[in-house]
């Protein structure tokens, strides 16, 4: 495991974010994107495969516990589908909770795969739709970024569905409030913070120390790069024939974006080899 993975790891065994699906905040969010899902899968792109497919294949990456993998496959079960979840993350102990809860929701064994999604398409499957749900682009710098689509199209069928949730980051964090040195994550029976460690413009990336103050330890850093809708759109545009964007709110500012229809121009071993200006940071 490399050292971003275990950071990963430690970032999650904090518990910043409830995953204990029995908790109110987890049965709220997936209730939240069962709810989400019924209206998505009404989109034309959607109704397109349904028309066609009768099994479906999902792929969730970045998947944590599958909460949204999961509400979809249930989604698209009581629609009629039969339905193969998969679900990768790093984090193996979020992977087990995901892998009892989805069995046991869906009343069918899923599959649940330990992997760096960048690194998917060595999986040499084929799904219909691949979902990145919960805000998770802020893992990735736009480098990473770049070959995880390339990964992303490798791994989907001809007329494949990419769905991300996202917010705009730039908007919401740093134009609504302001970037902050110190930020008080979660403050109940736990007392966590994160501190600014270090700011990488090559990358692009904020790292941030993850303190608990009840119990305090060596910190946990984590580098974020902070996304805005555009860019995230635009980025997937090169690797997906069309776009879409379904809002949450009426700014806008957070939603479900569908790409459609991957090109495959640009494939994984294209970007196997870095550009020169990464090997100098690491060097």
């Amino acid at each position: 495991m490399s050292e971003s993975h275990e950071n990963l790891e430690r970032l999650y065994e904090l518990d910043i974010w409830p995953q204990n699906p029995e908790s109110p905040i987890v049965k709220k969010r997936y209730s939240k994107a069962i709810s989400d899902f019924k209206n998505l899968i009404n989109h034309e792109w959607f109704q397109e495969i349904l028309r066609r497919k009768n099994s479906i294949r999902i792929l969730e990456i970045c998947s944590g516990t599958g909460l949204g993998g999961i509400a979809l496959a249930k989604v698209l079960k009581e629609s009629g589908k039969k339905v193969e979840l998969i679900l990768s993350d790093v984090r193996e102990k979020a992977l087990s909770i995901g892998e009892k809860w989805g069995s046991d929701e869906l009343g069918e064994k899923i599959r649940v795969v330990n992997i760096n999604a960048l690194l998917i398409h060595k999986l040499r499957i084929k799904s219909d739709i691949v979902l990145m749900y919960g805000f998770s682009s802020p893992h990735f710098n736009p480098w990473e970024f770049t070959k995880l689509l390339a990964s992303i199209s490798e791994t989907l069928e001809d007329d494949g569905i990419l769905i991300l949730e996202e917010t705009d980051r730039v908007y919401s964090i740093l134009f609504k409030v302001g970037y902050k040195d110190v930020v008080i994550e979660r403050l109940d029976d736990k007392a966590i913070i994160s501190l600014h460690s270090s700011y990488d413009p090559i990358k692009g990336t904020f790292e941030r120390a993850y303190i608990n103050l009840i119990n305090p330890s060596t910190p946990v850093k984590i580098s974020t790069y902070f996304w805005n809708i555009a860019e995230l759109m635009t980025l997937i545009w090169l690797f997906f024939q069309d776009i879409d964007y379904i809002p949450y709110d009426k700014n806008k500012s957070s939603g479900i974006i569908i790409a459609y229809n991957p090109r495959r121009k640009i494939k994984p071993i294209d970007l196997e080899y870095e550009p020169k200006v990464l090997k100098e940071i690491k060097e």
